[in-house]
């Protein structure tokens, strides 16, 4: 009977303990401020009719393959207009380590009961040939913010995102985002890519990022940040909190991508569209993307998808920091119109 007692007593201080340390997690966040804490450099290069307005900003961009005429043509509502490219700050996203946990809105904290496996972790394991190396899992929430339309920058031009605030993503709230085999179900056409081939391919495409962005035709991997599959929140290499919050960022908008939540704005296909949303791709070209970091620090600079962290890690990162926040550019190329039927 004592030994029950015994038994019984320490299953509820073991039980009491771990669960009181997931409990002492907080939630750390603060609303970005529109004005300071964004980089709008990053909008640049602008290019209208093919020329280049960068206003003295060197703004990374690549080729999107979009024609060099000087006319666009939008048959679905009668509209006549000139080409037009540019990086709009287009949607928010956060990483934590603690579901429900919201640091771009303040530090929300949604107190809904959770298992412990949705709780963001770091392990060290024994790699397969020999040392050690940590893992990691993250919680990630998207939101959709187009903040040049909320705060005016040009009225009812119908190039630019006009869609209110929303948040259309949170990762505690998806069951695979948690569980390797079932987020593979949604792209079964990543498994090919498990292992060596990802390994290999990693290299190639962060030389590419470095000095510029990363290959289209790498669609599996991140460049330095890691492999994109399998498209949920654990990461097999975690070598510092930026690069696998950088590494969620990349597999949330491919996942959206896989799952036709999400448009691509790049290109001839898009500019043709004639429409702010752009088209839909299912596999995502990783170059339409630039990440900004707004919280815990905000950051001076854009990086695209892959791209080596180094300086974007330096003075950023504490011990304690678990929240991080960032604004997500996506290039886009359109038709500014006006209407032939007015």
């Amino acid at each position: 009977m004592k030994y029950l007692v015994r038994l019984w007593f320490a299953l509820v201080i073991g039980f009491g303990i771990s669960g009181g340390a997931q409990a002492q997690q907080i939630c750390n966040g603060s609303f970005p401020n529109l004005i300071s804490d964004i980089c709008y450099d990053c909008i640049f290069p602008i290019s209208i009719v093919g020329g280049l307005l960068n206003l003295g900003v060197s703004g990374d961009d690549y080729d999107t393959g979009v024609s060099s005429s000087p006319v666009c043509i939008c048959a679905n509502n009668l509209a006549i207009g000139t080409p037009v490219s540019f990086w709009e700050p287009r949607y928010m996203v956060d990483t934590t380590n603690k579901p429900g946990c919201m640091p771009l809105l303040g530090g929300i904290d949604i107190n809904t009961p959770y298992n412990a496996a949705e709780y963001g972790t770091e392990n060290t394991t024994t790699a397969p040939i020999g040392g050690k190396r940590k893992s990691a899992f993250m919680q990630v929430n998207e939101y959709i913010n187009p903040v040049m339309s909320a705060i005016g920058v040009v009225v009812n031009n119908p190039c630019l995102d006009n869609r209110s605030f929303d948040v259309p993503f949170l990762s505690w709230a998806d069951p695979t985002w948690n569980d390797d085999s079932l987020s593979l179900m949604l792209t079964p056409y990543a498994y090919p890519f498990a292992g060596v081939p990802s390994i290999a391919a990693e290299l190639p495409d962060a030389i590419s990022a470095t000095f510029g962005f990363p290959m289209q035709i790498l669609f599996w991997v991140a460049g330095a940040w890691g492999p994109m599959y399998p498209l949920d929140g654990n990461v097999a290499v975690a070598n510092t909190p930026e690069q696998v919050s950088h590494l969620m960022i990349a597999r949330i908008f491919a996942k959206l991508h896989a799952a036709g939540a999400q448009q691509s704005s790049a290109g001839q296909d898009a500019l043709d569209s004639c429409g702010a949303l752009g088209v839909p791709q299912l596999v995502m070209d990783k170059r339409q993307y630039k990440t900004n970091r707004t919280f815990p620090f905000p950051d001076n600079m854009c990086t695209p998808i892959g791209r080596p962290l180094a300086f974007q890690e330096v003075g950023a990162t504490r011990p304690q920091d678990k929240d991080y926040g960032y604004f997500v550019f996506q290039r886009k190329d359109c038709c500014a119109t006006m209407s032939l039927a007015q």
